[in-house]
């Protein structure tokens, strides 16, 4: 396993590859962080001086072919599995090898993300058409995506959707200074992709603050952090609090009246369905990974337009409590359905033979076993 991924990235991406290398190291007989193999993820300190080393050779040297990243033999370790697309770049890669993709977003979105981000993606998707090797993605949308930019000329594609981490519910609870209830709630990284700056406009053009309803988003800083924290500083009722213990998101969860986050680009979108699990409503966009994944149980805007965002805001305060109850059944369903174990058993299935699930097609809705998630 190649978890360089786990130098510089604490989000669900990283919690997912962690689990797994947890939950299945039978497979991974050796695990490579850069140019270390180590049997556990560096923290602290020397994980982010390892982090900026790592993204400064990434970014000077790119997909040149000399002083690529260490290799074991071989032939006593087998294929490699690549836990994000851009670490191809300094690693070799093989047809028999595996790349997990999250999204395409980088390719499709270079404005999300910025120019030496989205470059360095594009040539690390070039190197993974030319050698075609297993791929395998968290939602059928983004398998989609992927397909209409690059083909299916891969060794194979195979959906393993996400899945709802165990023990949202429970934990410790304290109190989240600076927030006056009532609240609709944002959880997710400060960068541009989350959409941020249109939902605080839509909040502040919906009337909601003169009816008492406060917004509150939290989240660690990303992509453009200081536009949303600067927009957010000006508009009356909006609370930015930044980063929070989890026994503070436990709070915020518990006293929300709903979720908001109508991402321009999600590779899954699984945080509206774990605030379901809370009894929470969410707004979320229309179409793509995020209806997907909670199977529309939602209220659904076009995230790039105000006036939709304003309506779904509006819409979620105002809703009956039959009509939230109803929503509410539905995604919670969805993540019943969307289970750890159920996660890990699809990649024991996969990779027992370094191949998509047999009798299958690779898209999840097609698959007996996954198909449950898309109803």
């Amino acid at each position: 396993m190649d978890f360089s991924l786990g130098l510089v990235n604490r989000t669900g991406a990283y919690i997912i590859c962690r689990d797994l290398l947890q939950e299945l190291p039978e497979y991974f007989p050796e695990v490579r962080y850069w140019r270390l193999f180590l049997k556990k993820t560096p923290d602290g300190l020397i994980r982010r001086i390892l982090a900026r080393l790592m993204m400064m050779e990434i970014t000077t040297l790119r997909g040149a072919r000399t002083a690529y990243w260490p290799e074991r033999p071989k032939s006593r370790v087998g294929s490699r599995l690549i836990l994000d697309p851009l670490y191809v770049l300094r690693s070799r890669l093989d047809t028999d090898d595996i790349v997990q993709c999250h999204d395409i977003g980088p390719v499709t979105h270079p404005d999300l993300f910025g120019p030496t981000i989205s470059s360095l993606y594009m040539e690390a998707y070039d190197k993974i058409r030319q050698v075609g090797p297993g791929m395998v993605f968290v939602s059928d949308s983004t398998q989609h995506a992927f397909r209409e930019r690059y083909g299916d000329g891969f060794r194979f594609l195979q959906t393993i959707a996400q899945y709802v981490r165990p023990g949202v519910l429970g934990g410790a609870v304290e109190d989240c200074p600076g927030v006056t209830r009532p609240f609709l709630l944002t959880v997710g990284a400060l960068e541009r992709r989350k959409n941020h700056l249109r939902v605080i406009e839509a909040y502040e053009k919906s009337g909601l603050h003169a009816r008492g309803i406060n917004y509150v988003f939290c989240g660690a800083r990303g992509i453009g952090a200081g536009n949303i924290l600067e927009k957010a500083s000006q508009i009356p009722g909006v609370k930015a609090l930044g980063y929070v213990t989890e026994p503070q998101l436990r709070w915020l969860y518990r006293n929300a009246k709903g979720f908001v986050l109508p991402s321009l680009l999600e590779g899954f979108g699984l945080p509206p369905i774990e605030a379901a699990q809370r009894g929470l409503v969410s707004v979320v966009s229309a179409g793509g990974a995020q209806e997907e994944a909670i199977g529309g149980a939602a209220v659904l805007v076009d995230p790039k337009s105000i006036d939709s965002l304003v309506a779904g805001l509006v819409s979620l305060v105002d809703m009956g409590e039959d009509e939230r109850q109803s929503i509410l059944r539905r995604a919670v369903h969805r993540g019943s359905v969307l289970t750890y174990d159920r996660y890990i058993a699809g990649w024991d299935k996969l990779l027992q033979d370094n191949n998509r699930f047999p009798d299958t097609d690779g898209w999840a809705s097609s698959d007996p076993e996954e198909a449950i998630i898309m109803e």
